[in-house]
């Protein structure tokens, strides 16, 4: 097998070389610094999502993925998860009651692991610190996607153990006008989603504002014979049961130093039987001062009203759990550059989470509140020098719950003329949430400990060509896990506890090639699970030591666009995805059974016309999984739920417009 994707992968490099009928020999005698390609182009825009200091995506302190608007329009991606498959490493999952979930190297990654920001609010969950995907965020108005595939806790906290993803909208960052766009998606015989959304904004030396409003209306799948994992029910004709109906209103302002942003997002789906539903509110209020030419002082109000995790029965609306969970948070931070090489920041922040049950008012441990109390102190300097740019890091966090947890961070990169390197080691920490106290199994649970060592190699061959190597080893040890005894009502018991560990090792290979008339992104992952007797059994599958349940060890995604006219391009993209394992039945005690599931291709295309007509007006039209494979999206553990059939072959229309005002 790994002969098999080593081929493939040295084949999908070779091939674009061969198509355009360039000499390697040639290639890497050329100099990388001529006039600014377009490869070079994005690999040096500033980034600040792995530091304070906005450094290239090649210095940067993390292994870091940048994904355009231009790449998200080409590639005529329907929601996140079609970005994020054709991102190394990253994988999609169910949960459970349908909820999709993230997966990253191998990893369930799904609770707390992984933090997802939109505009800099915090999409993950208070109560369990989830983030469902799917039909979800508004990828048509998205600038640009900001990922660090790896530990970001001793920036972020507690809910950045795995990794990062930090996603900018247009209104936010540089339209100055107004938007519209709309997406609708088509099966053989069902409506597979419906999606609009309009966007206006008007920027300013002083004063900017920006409003946007997306809807948008789904199905989970168009399966028409699911049966549930202990096949007690009839098979059930999805397009009719299950749903994944988004909508997002999303309001910025700035006036000099003053920012706020305030949003409203909502998000519906739901299994054949029961809806689940998450509603969350978020301002964020902050003051950038510039107390001198080197020293910024950023003082920072937060306020999170969230009503997660809400389900109940379809058929009636009858609710079974409904509890709302607040979060008060003040920080206080500095930015000071010592001078043209040496930056520090540092700050510290306090934060209240409250939980309330809105039905019988016992939830927590008889109570009907909760409540937890946070302190957190970080800090991070970079040193700039010409061997190599380091970087030093911690963050201290404080509980009333849980104690406390200390996580450093060193970092050697530097980029030396077509050359760059990357040494990272991180420890991270996954903080308990709300819901991971109140249900502990002992009475208390500790924070979740990470080790992870990263390195990276990467050459810029020419201009327009770069391979960057990563391998990677994650360890963590007292990892949360989530269990339960019992079918329902009086008999049912659930709970939180610390196990023992799980992790991965493995490496990613990126190679990018981007000229003005075409570009093609070629990736491959590979994973392997730790051996150990301490692996958390319901992570595991009886058939391999090598992979946990539902995640993939190996992967090739391949993204491309080609100008076929400065307005047309066609826009091909391939992932395969190797063997996972996952339960997908029970026997005849209703103890789940795993099996293996098979290797699949997406094969998608996507065409595009933009200025069609006028000035703004881009049209696009394609299909995804033209091999109508239909991966399923198995459970990532042993927690009785079967596979979420996959979608079939998807025909996909786009349409938008953009209207930008006169520059004052």
């Amino acid at each position: 097998m790994i002969k098999l994707v080593a081929r493939t992968v040295a084949i999908a490099l070779i091939f674009p070389l061969t198509a355009f009928s360039q000499d390697l020999d040639s290639l890497l005698k050329m100099s990388a610094f001529t006039e600014e390609s377009e490869l070079q182009k994005v690999l040096n825009q500033n980034l600040t999502v792995s530091s304070s200091k906005a450094l290239t995506t090649r210095e940067t302190p993390g292994i870091i993925s940048l994904v355009t608007a231009e790449e998200i329009r080409n590639m005529g991606a329907r929601d996140l998860t079609d970005i994020l498959r054709l991102i190394p490493g990253f994988d999609i999952a169910q949960d459970l009651q349908f909820v999709m979930g993230i997966g990253l190297r191998g990893n369930w990654a799904n609770e707390g692991k992984v933090l997802v920001m939109l505009d800099g609010q915090p999409f993950n969950d208070l109560l369990y610190q989830t983030v469902a995907v799917g039909n979800r965020f508004p990828v048509d108005a998205i600038e640009r996607i900001e990922i660090i595939r790896g530990p970001g806790s001793a920036i972020y906290g507690g809910s950045a153990e795995y990794g990062v993803i930090n996603i900018v909208t247009k209104a936010a960052e540089s339209l100055n006008g107004v938007a519209v766009y709309g997406t609708g998606g088509f099966h053989s015989d069902a409506v597979g989603r419906t999606n609009a959304g309009v966007m206006l904004a008007q920027k300013s030396a002083d004063l900017s504002w920006d409003l946007s409003f997306f809807k948008g209306k789904g199905i989970v799948s168009d399966n028409k014979a699911y049966q549930d994992l202990f096949q007690d029910t009839v098979p059930q004709n999805l397009i009719k049961t299950t749903s994944a109906d988004p909508m997002n209103i999303n309001v910025g302002l700035r006036y000099k130093g003053f920012s706020l942003r305030t949003m409203y997002d909502q998000f519906e789906t739901s299994d054949p039987f029961l809806f689940i539903s998450f509603k969350n509110f978020y301002t964020d209020l902050r003051y950038h001062w510039k107390a001198s030419p080197k020293l910024t002082i950023i003082p920072q109000v937060k306020y999170y009203n969230q009503v997660p995790w809400t389900w109940g029965a379809t058929l009636d609306r009858e609710k079974f759990f409904n509890i709302r969970a607040t979060r008060l948070l003040s920080q206080l931070e500095a930015v000071y550059d010592i001078s043209r090489k040496i930056n520090v920041n540092f700050g510290a922040l306090y934060f209240t989470d409250e939980g309330t049950d809105m039905l019988t008012g016992d939830s927590f441990r008889g109570a009907k509140t909760f409540q937890l109390n946070n302190f957190a102190f970080f800090a991070q300097g970079l040193l700039k020098h010409r061997l190599v740019n380091a970087t030093l890091g911690f963050r201290y966090e404080k509980n009333n719950y849980y104690g406390a947890a200390f996580v450093p961070r060193m970092a050697l990169t530097k980029k030396i003329e077509n050359f760059h390197f990357k040494v990272l080691y991180s420890q991270a920490f996954r903080a308990p949430s709300i819901q991971n106290i109140n249900l502990a199994k002992t009475g208390s649970v500790s924070p979740e400990k990470s080790n992870v060592f990263e390195f990276e190699l990467g050459y810029q061959f020419t201009p327009e060509m770069l391979l960057a190597v990563n391998a990677f080893s994650l360890t963590t040890r007292d990892i949360l896990t989530y269990g339960s005894e019992g079918t329902g009502g009086e008999d049912f018991t659930e709970w939180y506890e610390n196990a023992t560990k799980t992790g991965t090792r493995g490496v990613e290979f990126i190679y990018s090639i981007r000229r003005k008339s075409w570009y093609a992104n070629i990736s491959y992952s590979f994973s392997h699970a730790i051996k150990g007797d301490e692996t958390v059994a319901t992570y595991t599958v009886p058939q391999t030591t090598t992979q946990y349940a539902g995640m993939l060890a190996n992967k090739i995604a391949i993204n491309s666009a080609f100008y076929l006219t400065p307005r047309f391009s066609v826009n091909p993209s391939f992932i395969y995805g190797g063997k996972r394992y996952a339960y997908v039945t029970a026997d005849d005690n209703d103890e789940p059974v795993a099996t293996s599931l098979d290797p699949y291709l997406l094969a998608n295309v996507f065409f595009n016309v933009n200025n069609l007509f006028t000035e703004g007006f881009t049209a696009g039209v394609g299909a995804f999984d033209i091999l109508n494979e239909q991966p399923s999206l198995p459970q990532a553990y042993n927690g009785g739920y079967a596979p979420i059939p996959g979608r079939s072959l998807e025909f996909v229309v786009k349409l938008s417009y953009q209207l930008n005002f006169k520059k004052q």
